[in-house]
Parts: C-alpha cells; structure tokens; sequence
C-alpha cells in the first residue's frame, strides 16, 4: 500500500472513531433526558429550588434563625469588637481550660 492510501486509511478510522464516540455521547445525553426529564415551564419554582411553597413551620424557622444571626451580630457591633478579637478569646470556660492543658499551662 502508497502512502497516500494509508494516510486516507488511517484519515478514515479517525473519523470513523470520533464519529462512533459522537453518537455514543449523543445517545447517552437522549437516554439521559428520557430518565430525568426537566420541569414543566408552567410549574412555578420558588426562590429556595422548591416546587412546592414553603410551609409556614419552614417560614418561621428561617425568620427565627435570620433574627438570632441579627441579634448576636448586634451584640458584637456593640462590643465594638473586631473578627480577630472575637476569634482569639475561647468561646467558653472548658475551651479556655483545653486550651491551658494543652499548653501546659495548668
């Protein structure tokens, strides 16, 4: 065989390769679609991902741990203390005596 016959060979098998891989990547994409398929246009979606609206009980726990997050955030801003502050001192008592048996400090 020329060279010219076996570089169209070997052009060939390359395509015919790439090609094959296409359509196997195609296929699994379409079975894909077929086992999950997307939500309906008409269908509302909330702010939070949910289908359905969220129920008063979730509702209340949000505004519960939004308003706890706002107080202790208040509570530091009239500290006047800073992030590095705060991260250096022990967040209670049994923290702080750890901290002085691992340090040797007892």
């Amino acid at each position: 065989m020329n060279n010219i016959g076996q570089g169209l060979t070997l052009s060939g098998i390359g395509i015919l390769i790439t090609f094959s891989a296409l359509a196997l990547l195609i296929l699994v994409i379409w079975l894909l679609k077929k086992l999950f398929p997307a939500d309906q246009p008409g269908q509302a979606v909330y702010p939070s991902g949910e289908k359905h609206p969220p129920s008063d009980r979730e509702r209340q726990r949000k505004i519960a741990a939004v308003s706890a997050t706002a107080l202790i955030m208040l509570e530091k801003r009239e500290q006047n203390l800073s992030l590095g502050k705060v991260l250096e001192t022990p967040p209670g008592e049994w923290w702080k005596r750890a901290l002085d048996r691992i340090q040797s400090k007892e």
